[in-house]
């Protein structure tokens, strides 16, 4: 995180701060000391997914329905959505979902254990479009840096956006980093079989062309 000591730690107490509470929101009590995972779901749960931005829960809600042996981590800052999300899993009884409100472009490396994740999911985010705002993208050389490091080796990030610039910009920050590999294109523009978020439908409906970019961590 590229700001001054004292500013990490005014950023710190706001995000320890929530009006919401929940038994499965995972909430960071002390700086220095990760969140267990394996601790934090049932005990039938092998593997981690972890959705940044995961807006009204759709995609993982889907997901998490059909998958009872994967636990998805829900990071979402806007606690409006983290409530709705929550609603339909009490609805569908699953006990495979967490949450967390952090702005994870602050604490993202210091909440979580290195190597925990099989897969990490990013759907649209913000493409921040004026070039004085770019520094605010998700999608940095550091990102990737702290991705790799959450990521099992094997494990796959799936990137969306409906921002061609954006898209662009992500494919050439991939090309410098050779230890994310891509599997079959360097990107596609249809996701077969992977659920359609409300926000992906409606960029569709409007004739937008959507960006998939994934890739593969390797040592």
């Amino acid at each position: 995180m590229l700001v001054s000591p004292e500013i990490q730690e005014k950023l710190w107490k706001f995000t320890t701060k929530t009006s919401y509470q929940s038994d499965y929101l995972l909430q960071p009590k002390e700086r220095g000391k990760k969140i267990d995972l394996k601790k934090s779901f049932p005990d039938q749960i092998q593997n981690f997914v972890l959705e940044l931005g995961s807006g009204w829960g759709e995609v993982a809600i889907e997901l998490a329905k059909n998958d009872h042996q994967t636990g998805y981590l829900l990071m979402e800052k806007k606690v409006n959505r983290i409530i709705h999300t929550e609603k339909q899993r009490q609805t569908l009884g699953l006990e495979n979902i967490r949450y967390m409100t952090v702005n994870f472009q602050w604490f993202f490396d210091e909440l979580l254990e290195k190597e925990i994740f099989d897969k990490i999911i990013i759907n649209f985010p913000d493409p921040w479009p004026k070039k004085k705002h770019r520094k605010n993208r998700l999608m940095q050389g550091h990102m990737l840096e702290q991705i790799y490091d959450l990521l099992k080796p094997g494990g796959k990030l799936l990137f969306a956006t409906d921002y061609g610039p954006y898209a662009r910009r992500t494919i050439s920050l991939f090309r410098k980093f050779p230890k994310f590999i891509w599997d079959n294109k360097e990107y596609e523009f249809e996701r077969p079989e992977f659920p359609v978020s409300f926000f992906e439908a409606e960029k569709r409906n409007e004739g937008k062309r959507i960006y998939y970019i994934n890739r593969t961590k390797v040592n």
